[in-house]
């Protein structure tokens, strides 16, 4: 919970459409933070104090600058099943990969003065997709205030309602084990410990 000296701060977050994204935003909310989710339909969230929805396209830096001006902060969790991206001719012209993200991530955040992003993926899982080396090697070399998250995103099968009420739960639960990276995802936003490199987070 947040005390009188400390903020309540302003996120974006790509890819709430799962289960670590769900995590995330029961965490943010628990913690009197505010929570924006960037979707392709707006219909597809559940408003509720302390979280609205927005629509922007994660692999175009200008839709990403529009999205998330105002933002203290976005989180980008790449792996998610479903990633707002454009419809139509846009979407089909453009590519919709590691790279592209980080390119528009990269690009759109400092059009806007947001200075955070914390970019959630299992690179692990990735190998040695030159994608996505060419994907790292790009953010290592920018003066964002940048932290890379090695996790998974679990799924899309857990609700906000889900992460609610843990106390009974055996610890050993994925609900009780996504919550807990959650908490560390928004301890590294509250209190930066890791700028300009990656951590890692396993269930």
């Amino acid at each position: 919970m947040l005390n009188a000296e400390t903020p309540r701060l302003k996120f974006a977050l790509y890819g709430a459409h799962s289960s670590l994204g769900n995590a995330l935003l029961c965490e943010l909310l628990t913690r009197q933070h505010e929570a924006v989710t960037l979707v392709d339909d707006l219909n597809s969230m559940t408003v509720r104090p302390g979280l609205r929805a927005k629509t922007g396209d994660l692999f175009d830096a200008i839709s990403v600058s529009q999205s998330v001006a105002g933002m203290d902060a976005v989180v980008c969790l790449y792996d998610s099943p479903s990633l707002a991206t454009a419809s139509g001719e846009a979407a089909a012209e453009q590519p919709h990969d590691l790279y592209q993200a980080v390119d528009a991530l990269l690009s759109g955040l400092p059009k806007v003065g947001v200075e955070r992003l914390l970019l959630v993926a299992d690179l692990s899982a990735h190998g040695d997709d030159p994608n996505v080396a060419a994907a790292l090697q790009r953010i290592a070399a920018h003066p964002l205030k940048w932290t890379l998250v090695d996790t998974r995103a679990e799924g899309e099968d857990l609700s906000i309602e889900d992460f609610s009420v843990l106390d009974e739960l055996d610890p050993s639960d994925r609900r009780v084990r996504l919550r807990r990276v959650a908490a560390g995802i928004i301890d590294e936003l509250e209190a930066p410990q890791h700028l300009h490199e990656q951590i890692h987070f396993r269930l």
